[in-house]
């Protein structure tokens, strides 16, 4: 019988990237790399390895079993800001409209509108 890692395709077996401390980078989604990009961080010294696929990929003189789990060896700072995008400003509202509390078809609104001075930021929009 053969382990289900061993027939995945390389593309379909990402890496979750931890911090130095072991916690995500973000939280929501995490951070995950592709097998690329973890596998050139392994051979950069970069991370450290915390867990693996079953999933071997070879070169013509080394073989490795890709990472499935990995942490910076560096400590990364998380952001003090979150980046205002759509889908944060959706968590923020946990995923509902602020005038009538509808959890479905979401939009955001400019509480003061663009074409009266308002501007987009974290105080001025809103779930809607």
């Amino acid at each position: 019988m053969f382990h289900p890692d061993l027939i995945r395709h390389p593309d379909g077996c990402p890496a979750l990237v931890l911090n130095a401390d072991y916690t995500p980078l973000s939280y929501y989604p995490l951070s995950v790399w592709p097998w690329q990009t973890a596998v050139k961080a392994v051979f950069l010294d970069r991370v450290d390895i915390v867990a693996h696929y079953e999933r071997e990929v070879r070169s013509a003189s080394s073989s490795m079993k890709l990472p499935s789990v990995i942490a910076l060896k560096q400590f990364v700072r998380p952001s003090q800001f979150p980046a205002f995008t759509r889908f944060n400003l959706f968590l923020r509202d946990r995923f509902t409209c602020q005038y009538c509390g509808h959890p479905g078809e979401l939009t955001f609104d400019h509480v003061v509108p663009r074409a009266q001075g308002g501007r987009t930021t974290w105080e001025n929009v809103v779930t809607a």
